[in-house]
């Protein structure tokens, strides 16, 4: 099966169709205030960051209100996610706008697959243990459900970030598709070929499960994200494509920050509205996952291959970059030793929370998911969820001590958020987000820490 799976084939002209056009887009910030305060053992604490709010509503004007809310469904050939932190914000910020949102997303065809669930927190998912990976993949398909009301068929890693593991898990949390880039997958065998149109594959998990892969087209992508004038003249833009397809074949899937489209280039909101109209009358059919996976569970021959464990779309080095041991962004050595320093400490705590709870609380794990899943809203907004977090756990037959190492585990995750690695300039604000969750851990257990 898999050697015939090789042959050089065409998804999409084995069908006499037209070749796909479509935008992954990745919807995201992370959460920009956290704060919690409460008395533990007649003892004030607190922990929290504030990491430049004002961007939020700024991008939300920018990107999300345009494309997300002003039109009645979802651009066609548009893949995106919309990670929970974005969610809560909007929720708490901007209800009316996120009630568009809902709207258009209800409207949009085939809605399951062209909005991407999350695992809730922005995390490099191979960095964490399995268990983990896990928990974080059922508490974001909960949220997620909760604000839409369905759940999603496709999952957008954070930063692209994947291996076997990670896939075998989102497999199971009942994913069926995820946005790779395509230098991030390999064929089965060395000396076979992948052809630019092999713009969907395969991968088969070391359980047997098969989870479909999107490829975004690096070079494509790149020059899209990183060249202003590409997003002047959208019909421009689509003739040349043409161009490029019939003389290249070249895969016209684009992967990139949903952002790029109004924040880091003004007006470009508009070229991606245009362009998703205007893509048929230039020879490409809108990407729709629905139909493709439609297609393979018909008897559709599919393209095997293998993932690139380890990588991720914005670090040559692999994952390098957020443990503190590349100089992807140029940090400056402090920088970088600093980015070190808060990776090996939260891994470390996060071994600490995981092994204790494991002693005092087995199966703690769906508990926990519950609760941040609950207080997700208030934890990505600087809500003060400590109190009712306490009470909750105290209702549920819990001790304090329980109750510390749950609140512990949030702020591990949160810490883990990418955006405190992603970025090499001193003094980005950032970095609050590992350095205050850090501090916070240790001011929980000091006679640990």
């Amino acid at each position: 099966m898999l050697a015939e799976s090789l042959k050089d084939y065409n998804i999409e002209t084995a069908n006499n169709e037209k070749p796909y056009f479509g935008i992954l887009a990745h919807g995201y910030q992370p959460p920009r205030l956290f704060n919690v305060e409460l008395t533990i053992a007649g003892k004030p604490y607190q922990a929290g960051f504030t990491v430049a709010p004002e961007y939020n509503g700024m991008i939300t004007g920018q990107v999300y209100k345009p494309i997300l809310s002003e039109t009645e469904q979802l651009p066609p050939g548009l893949i995106t996610s919309i990670y929970a932190p974005l969610r809560s914000y909007l929720k708490r910020n901007n209800p009316d706008l996120f009630a568009k949102l809902q709207a258009e997303v209800r409207n949009t065809p085939n809605r399951e697959y062209s909005i991407l669930g999350d695992p809730l927190v922005h995390v490099i998912l191979p960095l964490l243990p399995s268990d983990d990976q896990q928990m974080l993949l059922e508490a974001g398909k909960q949220a997620f459900i909760n604000d839409f009301g369905f759940a999603p068929k496709g999952l957008w890693l954070p930063e692209t970030a994947v291996s076997k593991e990670v896939l075998h898990n989102a497999a199971a949390a009942g994913y069926e598709f995820v946005p790779l880039r395509d230098d991030q997958v390999k064929p089965i065998l060395d000396d076979t070929y992948i052809d630019a149109e092999h713009n969907i594959c395969v991968v088969q998990t070391d359980k047997d499960e098969e989870i479909i892969v999107v490829l975004g087209n690096s070079n494509l992508s790149g020059f899209v994200s990183y060249t202003p004038w590409s997003t002047y003249d959208a019909d421009e833009f689509m003739r040349a494509r043409q161009q490029d397809h019939q003389n290249n074949k070249t895969n016209m899937i684009m992967m990139m920050d949903l952002e790029r489209y109004g924040h880091h280039q003004i007006g470009a909101e508009e070229f991606l509205i245009r362009a998703s109209k205007i893509q048929e009358s230039y020879g490409f059919t809108p990407l729709d996952m629905y139909r493709v996976l439609e297609k393979f569970k018909q008897g559709q021959r599919k393209t095997f291959v293998k993932v690139k464990d380890n990588t991720s779309w914005s670090c040559i080095h692999g994952l390098a970059r957020w443990t503190g041991d590349c100089c992807c962004d140029n940090p400056s050595e402090p920088a970088l030793r600093a980015k070190k320093e808060y990776y090996t400490n939260l891994m470390n705590m996060n071994t600490f929370v995981n092994d204790s709870l494991d002693n005092i609380a087995p199966g703690w794990r769906d508990e926990l998911t519950n609760l941040f899943v609950t207080y997700s809203d208030d934890i990505f907004t600087g809500v003060n969820f400590g109190p009712q977090l306490f009470e909750a756990v105290t209702n549920m037959g819990g001790d304090e001590e329980k109750a510390k190492l749950y609140l512990a585990k949030i702020e591990v995750m949160v810490g883990m958020t990418s955006c405190g690695w992603f970025f090499g300039a001193d003094g980005r604000p950032e970095r609050d987000i590992p350095s205050s969750m850090i501090k916070g851990v240790k001011d929980l257990f000091p006679e640990h820490y």
